[in-house]
């Protein structure tokens, strides 16, 4: 026993012997156990270093039969442990006091026996992981068994060299989870001792050593010499043949094959390759790509791996994504057995089949990640992708069938907006089959995700005044047009990614066929304008950087400011989108910000991962030099630091508010401020602004549709300058045929809003609809 051991033993009083562990080893004993005492080198004292006196007594048995640590140590000492234990759990009769008990519940038998004899020192419980099945949960027993072995080790130089020509998704599989198995890889026992599967193709003889791999079912039935109709068990186990070296009778080793050797076998034996088909092999060998879960590097993508480098010196697969695995709220895998998941066809009732697909498209679970899924991400996934292209959808619809709209293809008079959203669609596009060129679904869903906010967030909302218009112009059938193209090009790329949604849409913009049986979207470069996008990517995150202003100070943004002043944009830049931001902005005026430096600070950024690989070792040195402001930055931006020169591409700054309690926000490059101070002009227009809100909530709660004209009522004391200065504004942007301050007869809907000068009461009824018609769903009706 080790001696630091010995504290957990009362009954021990004093040592009858001290000695290192060294000095023990070699040293024979006499077994507990008779059975096996004529086995060759065994009982005998071993050392590893996987033994503790952490627990126990510092001492263990050593069964080389049961275990794989065991079987190591033994075989190291040249000991062959033997193997009692039968096929059905139970000890053979070579252990004659135990024969015919199960192990799992001969415990207490053996100790009675240990006891009985004198020799039970000790007993008590031990709790420990033990590997059960994954089925039913029972204990396995571990065993020694005879197999049959792919010598991978001899081919572990060509497989690592092929998994260098797969793609990983994720990309870090390659040199990590799988580069790794493979570093480490032993051989690969293929057989298994069952009754299904399919029979190992070897005839042993059982005279001589003389051993035959069958190659097809003609060279089985030429050697049998009779036909042989069935290859399963047991039917194949009794075919024989005469050996051909000493005349006696051959048969079939008793073994099935490992089910994953029949799953590596797939891209050949799917096609009876090398006896058929050989043409249409050489055209899908090696596959374009494999989909599977991560753990099957060590499983499937193992095994195609392994034949594919042993039988035709290839890799199977081109592309490999591995995805995570789904977890339940519990934390544990997803399981039938454990019911751990939310009923699946209640998601798909009610959040639509789409949105359940991109909950789990667009998740980390397909960059190799587990996550435990939560049916929230789905009912989150159809408020960012489906409902918001469906709303665009049912937006240009409904205005169209009011104007009685017919696409006719033909781009004449087109605004800037219009042609940034002709753009971001290519480049949706693009994006789109970049993605997909790496298998990255979720770069796939972020540029879905992103198109859709461009046109839903940004090109509905400022191109609804043209929608709005009375009139048909120009303007108004150029976004139509460009309208009808997007969704068209947009339905088809999205189509693998929102099937339903996107044939649903495909299909209502006028064809009669579904959008998976059309092509794929054409090049169009004469749509892409990168001078344009550029700009409206400063011009969107100008409008971002004001919103949070508000949002920070507490403006509402339904009421309008004075002035927004921008640093570090082209002056030009700004005039030609300067109406844009004031509507966006809700701003009267937008100028040239004279002295963006005086509001933030300016702090230098290196693009380390780039310079690292230009710059290697020198890049500490670099870094230590920017941050005590030891560079200077010529004027053609290039940055000057010692001997080290950086192209204006490698560094970045980072803008930050000087004070967070003025009216500033900056990012990049831009700054953005806005003046907050409000006159009795502009307050008296947020409260219009108010009212307006007021009146379209009104209207949905009535259920009004977008053609639907009303009356307003609005009473309240002290609405003489508010309705004098904007009530024909209210009533265009209602619908209104009349505004007065008695309540109508037919009130359909009314409320209270509290504005600048108080509390006023609101109500609208109904009045006839104008020659617009009655198309449409309830809905907003104006921009405001």
């Amino acid at each position: 026993m080790a001696s630091n051991a010995a504290g957990r033993f009362p009954q021990l009083t004093e040592p009858r012997r001290r000695a290192k562990g060294s000095e023990l080893i070699g040293l024979r004993y006499t077994p507990p156990f008779p059975y096996f005492a004529s086995t060759v080198n065994a009982f005998v004292v071993l050392s590893a270093d996987f033994v503790s006196a952490d627990e126990g007594t510092g001492i263990v048995h050593l069964a080389p039969a049961f275990g794989e640590d065991d079987e190591a140590a033994c075989r190291e000492a040249g000991i062959a442990g033997p193997q009692p234990v039968l096929d059905d759990g139970t000890f053979d009769r070579a252990v004659a006091d135990f024969a015919g008990a199960n192990v799992f519940e001969a415990s207490p038998r053996i100790l009675s026996w240990l006891n009985q004899h004198g020799l039970l020192f000790d007993q008590s419980e031990y709790l420990h992981d033990y590997p059960h099945c994954w089925r039913c949960d029972r204990p396995l027993i571990y065993r020694a068994v005879r197999s049959w072995f792919v010598c991978v080790t001899a081919l572990k130089e060509a497989l690592r060299a092929h998994n260098r020509q797969i793609n990983w998704v994720p990309d870090h599989i390659r040199t990590g989870r799988f580069g790794q198995w493979l570093e480490n890889a032993r051989d690969w026992a293929i057989s298994r001792n069952r009754f299904w599967g399919s029979p190992i193709p070897v005839w042993r003889c059982a005279a001589c050593p003389n051993t035959v791999v069958i190659q097809s079912v003609n060279d089985l039935e030429t050697r049998a010499g009779r036909p042989v109709p069935d290859l399963h068990r047991p039917y194949i186990d009794d075919v024989t043949f005469v050996c051909d070296r000493c005349g006696a009778t051959m048969t079939r080793a008793p073994e099935v094959l490992d089910c994953w050797f029949e799953s590596g076998s797939m891209p050949f034996a799917q096609l009876h390759y090398p006896f058929e088909q050989e043409s249409e092999f050489a055209a899908t060998f090696p596959a374009d790509f494999i989909v599977e879960y991560v753990a099957q590097t060590r499983g499937w993508f193992y095994t195609l791996h392994v034949l594919a480098a042993a039988l035709f010196e290839k890799h199977a697969f081109k592309n490999a994504v591995c995805h995570g695995v789904l977890l339940g709220a519990d934390g544990r895998k997803m399981s039938k057995r454990l019911k751990n998941y939310p009923d699946p066809m209640d998601l798909v009732s009610q959040h639509g089949s789409d949105a359940l697909r991109i909950a789990l498209l667009s998740s980390p679970v397909v960059r190799g990640v587990d996550i435990r899924f939560n049916q929230d991400a789905v009912r989150d996934a159809a408020r960012r992708f489906v409902i918001p292209l469906w709303n665009a959808f049912h937006y240009f619809t409904c205005y169209a069938a009011l104007d009685e709209f017919e696409p006719c293809g033909r781009l004449d008079g087109l605004s800037p907006l219009d042609r940034y959203l002709l753009h971001e669609t290519e480049q949706l596009r693009l994006s789109v089959e970049g993605a997909m060129e790496r298998y990255d679904f979720g770069a796939a869903y972020d540029a879905i995700e992103a198109f859709i906010e461009t046109l839903s967030g940004w090109y509905l909302r400022l191109s609804r005044s043209k929608a709005w218009s009375g009139e048909t112009s120009p303007a108004k059938t150029a976004c139509y047009e460009v309208l009808h193209l997007s969704l068209e090009t947009t339905a088809r790329v999205v189509a693998p990614f929102m099937p339903f949604v996107a044939d649903a849409l495909y299909q209502s913009l006028g064809s009669r066929h579904s959008v998976h049986l059309a092509d794929w979207p054409v090049a169009r470069t004469e749509w892409r304008d990168e001078r344009l996008a550029s700009e409206m990517h400063a011009i969107r995150t100008i409008v971002r950087l004001a919103r949070s202003i508000r949002e920070r100070l507490r403006v509402k943004h339904r009421h309008p400011l004075a002035a927004l002043y921008v640093g570090g944009v082209a002056g030009s830049v700004l005039a030609a989108h300067a109406d844009l931001l004031a509507q966006e902005v809700n701003v009267k005026k937008v100028e040239v910000l004279s002295d963006p430096g005086r509001y933030v600070t300016k702090t230098l950024l290196l693009k380390t991962p780039d310079l690292g690989k230009r710059l290697k070792e020198r890049l500490p040195l670099l870094q230590r030099a920017v941050a005590a402001g030891d560079y200077v930055i010529n004027p053609d931006g290039a940055l000057r630091a010692g001997d080290v020169v950086l192209d204006p591409a490698e560094y970045s700054y980072r803008m930050a508010v000087a004070d967070q309690t003025e009216a500033v926000a900056a990012e990049g490059n831009l700054v953005a401020l806005l003046d907050v101070v409000r006159d009795n002009r502009l307050i008296l227009e947020g409260d219009a602004r108010d009212l307006n809100r007021v009146i379209q909530d009104l209207r949905k709660r009535a259920g009004l549709r977008y053609s639907d004209r009303i009356v307003v009522s609005i009473s309240g004391s002290g609405l003489e300058p508010l309705l004098g200065a904007f009530g024909p504004w209210l009533m265009d942007q209602a619908l209104a045929v009349a505004l007065t301050t008695t309540q109508p007869d037919d009130v359909v809907a009314a409320g209270a809003a509290r504005l600048g000068l108080g509390s006023v009461h609101v109500a609208i009824g109904s009045a006839p609809s104008d020659r617009r018609g009655q198309a449409g769903e309830p809905s907003d009706v104006s921009p405001g």
